[in-house]
């Protein structure tokens, strides 16, 4: 972790991630510093970067490396991040009428989980990522938002203060399931879980399924394998899980009826046995 005294001050390493922040959160941006490498990979967000007013430096991969804080071979950049904010009961109802999936992150300690949870949920195009209190101080790890490639850019990130609590309330509304290292029924790529009226919350741990969490969770599955053998790890299981829970088609906005009606209305002559 980085020994800023301010919390909110984040570097982020890499171009992929700068460009991601460009095109997010670019009053998130403070300055660049890049490489010549870097330079060549964010000359088409120069113009971009200047009319924000954000200065732009060149140096050699020697004083990136410094300025960034770790490995960084093209470019970084300092950002300003504000705390994820804190979920209300009622953003769950916002969340089910938008039909939004729901991840949420308990127990992580390593960025890496982190980096991977945000990379799979930009690819299937979840959004939401509720952060526990025991993970939300992964928020601003450098190495999680260089990991991630420009990810976490694309999701939303929000903390629960006493998450058992915030899941007991919301109940009637969403269906939490629980991906677990160790316990609960095979995943099934091919019956994903679907709760008609309630959303779904995939809720993902480091170290396995929280005992004060568990009345709380309506399904449980393990990670994908062969119990008896070596298990996948949060940031390998994590993309297939992605796959699963978002695997579910989308309903057509005719609806079932609409197109009955539709079938008994067809001429008899226009289907020829």
């Amino acid at each position: 972790m980085s020994e800023d005294p301010n919390p909110i001050r984040l570097m982020l390493r890499g171009a992929e991630a700068v460009a991601s922040c460009l095109a997010h959160h670019p009053r998130a941006l403070r300055e660049v510093t890049m490489s010549r490498a870097g330079e060549e990979l964010l000359q088409e967000h120069a113009d971009a970067l200047r009319s924000l007013g954000i200065p732009l430096r060149t140096v050699s991969e020697q004083e990136l490396a410094k300025t960034a804080g770790g490995p960084c071979f093209d470019a970084c950049a300092l950002t300003f991040r504000p705390e994820p904010g804190l979920a209300r009961v009622g953003d769950f109802s916002d969340w089910r009428e938008a039909h939004e999936t729901v991840v949420i992150a308990d127990g992580l300690r390593d960025p890496a989980d982190l980096a991977s949870l945000a990379r799979s949920m930009a690819s299937f195009g979840l959004r939401r990522l509720l952060l526990s209190s025991g993970s939300e101080r992964l928020a601003h790890h450098p190495d999680a938002w260089a990991l991630a490639k420009g990810a976490l850019e694309e999701v939303v990130l929000m903390r629960a203060a006493a998450l058992g609590g915030l899941l007991g309330l919301v109940e009637d509304r969403c269906c939490v399931v629980a991906l677990s290292p160790a316990e609960g029924r095979k995943v099934d790529l091919g019956v994903p879980v679907k709760v008609p009226g309630k959303h779904l919350a995939l809720l993902v741990s480091g170290d396995g399924l929280d005992p004060d969490l568990r009345s709380k969770v309506t399904h449980c599955f393990r990670f994908p394998g062969l119990a008896d053998r070596r298990r996948l790890s949060l940031a390998e299981a994590f993309p297939v899980a992605a796959a699963w829970i978002t695997s579910s088609p989308v309903p057509r906005k005719d609806g079932f009826l609409a197109r009955k009606r539709a079938r008994h209305s067809k001429d008899k002559g226009s289907n020829p046995s």
